[in-house]
């Protein structure tokens, strides 16, 4: 008798997991495929590639002679909290009417000494960088 309460256990418990499947399937669908065409994917500039150099060198010189003030302000709040950075990965490049999005994510210590990540996304137009997110 204990044994065919164990199959029946086993028995009742895959039907309730195959059951669970199914109606999460029906109760969470797909996402709809996005109305909008995606923007087409292009090779990593060399300008926010020069950038990312800076940045793990902790080069000021160079980042003062390829950035003016306004965007090393942003650059300063985009990288925030960031202290030291020890990578850069480049994670992916668009083009749209003539400026190309280039996304990373840098890694690093923050001034606690915990490890964060954050992203940044530089503009790109005519082989320099105009903008920074």
């Amino acid at each position: 008798m204990s044994k065919a309460k164990a199959i029946l256990g086993l028995v009742v418990f895959a039907g309730g997991m195959i059951a669970g499947v199914f109606g999460a399937q029906i109760a969470n669908p797909a996402p709809p495929e996005s109305p909008w065409r995606p923007l087409p994917p292009v090779e990593e500039p060399a300008a926010s590639n020069d950038l990312t150099h800076y940045l793990l060198r902790d080069d000021a010189k160079g980042l003062a002679k390829a950035l003016d003030a306004a965007l090393l302000q942003r650059l300063a709040g985009a990288i925030e909290p960031l202290v030291d950075i020890d990578e850069m990965v480049f994670t992916g490049a668009t083009e749209r009417q003539g400026d190309i999005l280039s996304a990373y994510v840098a890694g690093g210590r923050a001034q606690s000494g915990e490890k964060v990540i954050v992203g940044l996304v530089f503009r790109v137009r005519d082989g320099k960088v105009v903008g920074v997110n």
